[in-house]
Parts: C-alpha cells; structure tokens; sequence
C-alpha cells in the first residue's frame, strides 16, 4: 500500500554514507551499522542531514532497512541477539550463577562496550537497574508518578497500527507520535487502527508506530543512568544502561513487544534480593523526567548519541556519565543532538538531587542519620580565595596558581558575592597544547 512522506530510497543512502563517514560509535562495527541505521528514520522524521529540512515522517526502520537492500529478517535477528545477551545474563543471574562482567555467553561484551571485557560489575545490582529501567518508561509508571510528585512527563507507546485505517482517518506518524491521545485509545482499537502491542506487523498494510498517550518533555535517558548510579550505585546505572539498550533495539526486532517491560516483570518476579519498590521507581522517574523550563539544559540522548565519541575528547557520553556518577575528572563536552556541555548537564543533576525524597541516600550509604545534624561548618576544610568581578580568565588562572585556593568567590566592588569558580570550570577554556584561551 502507497504510504505518503516516506523518505525515498536514494536519500536514505546517501544519509547513511553521510553519517557512517564521520561517525564512530563506543562499540564494534557490526553494533555500529545497527544503530546508524535506525538513526535514519529519526533523521528522516526530522529532515536532518541529507534530508536537508525535508521531513518524512512515515519514515519506519524497515522502509530504512529496505532502502539499503539489506535483508530485514537479518538485521532483525542481529538486533534480537543483542537483547538476548542482556536477558539470558539476567536470567543466569536469578538462577544464581555468578556473574561479575557484562558479557555473553561467547566471552564478547554485551552491546560490543570494549571496557566490560574488564570492568568488575555486581550482577545483582546491575538486575535492580535493568528492573526499574523497563518499568520507568511504562505508560502507566510514568501516569503514577506524574500524580505523585504533581508534574507533566507526558508518553505513550508503540502499538501496531493499520496503515489504511490511518490515512482514512487523516493521521501519520507526526501526529500519532507528538499529539494527545490517551482519550482515544479505546476509539483506535474499535476502529481497526490499533492493531495491537504484539505481533509481527505485515509489511504491506502494517507499521509499527508510536502513539503518544500524554504530552510533556518526557524523561531523559542520560539523567535516568545518572540518577540511578548516584541514588544506588554506578553498577544500577549501567543496568538502567542496558534496559534502555533493549527499548531501542525492540523497535525493529522478529516479534514487536514490550521486552525491557517484560524483563521487568521476570525480574520482579524471581529476582528475591531485588530490594527496589515501585515507589523508587516512581522516585527514579520523577527525577529524571525534563522540567518543562529547562529543556534545553537536558539531553535526551539515543543509544547511538550515548555511545557516539566526541572527535575533539575523545569521550562518549556513556562513558562520562559513569565518570561523573564515580568521581572522576569530568572533560566538557557536546552531547545529545542538543549540544549540550556535560558540565552544564552535570550542574542540573546536582540542582536537581536537592529535591531527593531520601537525601540520606545520596553517595554516603555507612552515614548515620544522627550524623545529619552535625553542624556544617565542622564540614568546611576548602582554602578559598576571592578575586573581583572584573577579573579576567588568566587573573583567575594566576590566583590558582599563587595560592593554595580550591574556591575562588567572585565579588563585586560592594563585597556582594556573585558566584564561585573551581580550577574545574576552567576546563572549557584548555585548547589542543593544554593552555588556557578566552573563547567568544
């Protein structure tokens, strides 16, 4: 059946050459070509690239996949073993084999991540993350939490949809995917243009879509992996991590279901040390759900934006996440197709772990409670110094250097305090020789 705004076939091939020329993805080439393909139909959607502000917006990976001659069933099953290696190291773990690296059955890293090889993981905190990660995109999780905590998040999910049923009905992608339809659920069904939530889709008449439920920013991704890993531990993001790997690659798998969901559920089931309730869950989804007034301080990176590496650092997203989440040095760098400096993401994080229900939580697990109330300036052990506010960037670099100071307090000519700066935040300023220059 002729569907409109699907994108032709040789622009499909020549986004895809475009995009794997300047490229690389923290994985092998195979997982690589995955991604990039399924990259296409969102870029198509948006008219980017070589789409050239053209969108098309029935655009689905099989018409993508198809476009570039491959076998569908192939990349299907490529996809589908990639979600098999992550439930089947699940599954071993409930069954109470011992697990202490992210790899598969065959020795290689799960997601073709080369640092899992040698990276120590606790298996059982790992199974939490990849719970409460097929849970918090759950439309009905995401409802829960926004009557909780009083906020819009706003989500749907993908459902099986009759292609001729849609254009009677004077409906495409674009609409199905970013206007409300909750209060229309139960008219699509008894119309015949949801199909259902399972199956394998006909490809003549059928598509797999998204239906948007209820409008809001939505979650983001990166600050799910974040939140988790400082909430619990590094090892629950990389679960959270890994639960948002099988959201991606169930778009375009054998059978179209909900398998981060269902993962969930076993876990849930038979996992007995699991030691999460749905009201961290609910927790975990109100804090990385994107305020509506900051949007553009959130990323909401794809697989494929977690792991693309930065040219100029040399880091991926993925990795400085957990950097941030373990303590380490944090490099500035553009993510998500926002564009957005880590360290300024990194900044909400913290803005935003204030409002932590269970504050005791936050990286200090043997802190007694009694300890809380301990007076803060017993705490303050920093030497700072204070430069004023006309002070250029080699003046503070100077008083860093001439001093013992770790904080610098800015002020101004009446002694009113303006803000602080840490060698840290000089970062953004290194060029490729490691000194310092100004930038516009």
């Amino acid at each position: 059946m002729f569907l409109h705004s699907v994108a032709p076939r040789e622009l499909v091939q020549a986004d895809y050459e475009v995009l794997r020329s300047y490229e690389r993805l923290e994985t092998n080439p195979e997982i690589e070509d995955l991604l990039f393909i399924q990259s296409l139909e969102g870029r198509a959607h948006n008219g980017a690239g070589i789409f050239n502000k053209r969108t098309y917006v029935n655009t689905t990976i099989d018409d993508v996949v198809r476009a570039l001659g491959r076998n569908t069933d192939e990349i299907k099953a490529r996809r589908q073993a990639i979600i098999d290696d992550i439930t089947e190291f699940a599954q071993a773990v409930m069954n109470g084999e011992r697990r202490d690296k992210l790899i598969n059955a065959k020795g290689e890293p799960i997601l073709g991540v080369r640092a899992f090889l040698d990276r120590k993981v606790n298996a059982r905190d790992v199974l939490r993350g990849l719970y409460a990660g097929g849970l918090r995109d759950n439309p009905d999780i995401r409802k829960e939490a926004e009557r909780i905590y009083k906020t819009r998040i706003g989500g749907g999910r993908l459902y099986i949809i009759d292609v001729k049923t849609m254009i009677d009905m004077n409906l495409d992608g674009e609409r199905l995917a970013h206007e409300a339809h909750e209060d229309r659920i139960e008219e699509y069904q008894r119309r015949g243009l949801i199909i259902g939530t399972e199956g394998v889709p006909d490809p003549k008449t059928q598509r797999y879509f998204y239906i948007r439920h209820r409008i809001g920013p939505g979650q983001s991704d990166d600050a799910a992996m974040i939140m988790a890993g400082v909430l619990y531990n590094v090892d629950v993001a990389l679960g959270i991590f890994m639960a948002d790997a099988i959201d991606t690659l169930e778009k375009y798998a054998p059978v179209c279901k909900d398998q981060d969901g269902a993962l969930s559920f076993a876990i849930g089931r038979g996992f007995k040390d699991l030691n999460l309730t749905l009201e961290d869950v609910y927790e975990l989804v109100w804090l990385c759900a994107i305020p509506e007034a900051e949007e553009h301080l959130v990323p909401d990176s794809s697989l494929r934006y977690l792991m693309a590496i930065d040219p100029r650092s040399g880091q991926c997203a993925f990795k400085s996440h957990l950097d941030f989440i373990e303590g380490k040095p944090i490099v500035p760098f553009p993510i998500s197709f926002k564009r957005i400096l880590t360290t300024q993401f990194y900044e909400f994080i913290n803005r935003r772990l204030i409002n932590v229900r269970k504050f005791e939580k936050l990286a200090m697990p043997n802190l007694k409670i009694a300890e809380l109330d301990k007076p803060i300036v017993t705490m303050l052990n920093k030497e700072f110094g204070v430069v004023p506010k006309e002070a250029t960037v080699s003046d503070v670099v100077r008083k860093f250097k001439e001093t013992k100071s770790e904080i610098l307090i800015v002020q101004d000519k009446n002694g009113k305090v303006l803000g602080t700066i840490s060698p840290f935040d000089l970062l953004y300023y290194l060029d490729d020789r490691g000194s310092y220059h100004a930038r516009a």
